[in-house]
Parts: C-alpha cells; structure tokens; sequence
C-alpha cells in the first residue's frame, strides 16, 4: 500500500521534466518542455488573492494536492481511488490572456496543461497501482496578469483488510 505522501511525491517525480534545468540522462538539449519553475506539493500558496501575489515570484509553477480519496468495497478487500488536484499557474505582466496562452516569456498554462497530459495521462506511477485518469481540467482564479487551473488525476490501489 502506499501512502499518500508517496503518490504525491510520485507525481511530481513524473512531472521533472517539465522543470527549469531538468536534463535527462543522454539528453543534450536544455530547451525542450523546461518551462517550469516550481513543482511541489501545496502549502497555501493560493488560498487567497495575497497568497497568489506572494506566490507569483514562484511562477510558472505546478503545485499538487491530495483531495481525497473513494473507497470500493470488495469483503476483505478495498479499492481506494487516491485523487490529487494539480494547481498550474503562470503569470505575465502583459495580460491574464498571455498567462493562459503563453508568451515569450512564459509557456502559458494552456501549453502546461497539454504537457502534463502527456506525462500523467493513463501513466502508472508504480507497477502495483491503476494508470491514472484525469478526471477534469478547469480555471480556478484569474487576474492581474495570473491564470491558474486546476487538472485533477486519480489512480487507484487494490487493499486488503482481513479484519477479525
């Protein structure tokens, strides 16, 4: 079984290279995908309009968050759908418009959003759980120069519970 701050850490594992200076193994070309700032779990860096402004320096920036999990009863044993909310934010200081669609300073969260697809979508995170799912995509704020949007991803794991 693994916990959640293992499908977390997971998670962002798998999105490295969307990272700033991320470089595979055999990889010489520095340019491809390497937009993001910062990739992390989720500290209330957007809990309100201060928040996000405190955060912007932080931008583009990718943050993850469990938000819970639905259990399958099966007897003795349970499937448990882990879900986790990625926030994905970029800023620019022309427009929110260029926050979403990327600038030539910033990828945009739409370009962040594809290139999380590619990298999370029907993936396994380890060979003993579901691939992942995305369940949604959808803005959670804009304004001032900042878009953020949330894409929410489940997988799943078999437990057992022998009880009595």
């Amino acid at each position: 079984m693994y916990t959640i701050e293992q499908l977390e850490d997971a998670i962002i594992t798998k999105l490295a290279p969307l990272k700033v200076g991320y470089l595979p193994v055999g990889e010489t070309d520095p340019a491809v995908w390497r937009t993001v700032k910062t990739i992390k779990s989720y500290q209330g860096e957007l809990d309100d309009e201060d928040s996000i402004a405190r955060a912007a320096g932080i931008f583009p920036a990718i943050i993850v968050m469990y938000v819970g999990s639905e259990y399958e009863d099966l007897g003795a044993r349970k499937i448990e759908r882990p879900a986790f909310a990625l926030f994905i934010c970029d800023r620019s200081a022309r427009s929110e418009e260029e926050a979403r669609r990327g600038g030539t300073n910033n990828p945009g969260v739409y370009a962040l959003l594809n290139g999380i697809r590619d990298l999370l979508y029907e993936s396994r995170l380890t060979k003993d759980i579901f691939p992942l799912s995305l369940l949604r995509e959808r803005p959670v704020w804009f304004g001032r120069g900042v878009s953020i949007y949330s894409a929410e991803y489940e997988t799943g794991q078999a437990l057992l519970y022998p009880g009595d």
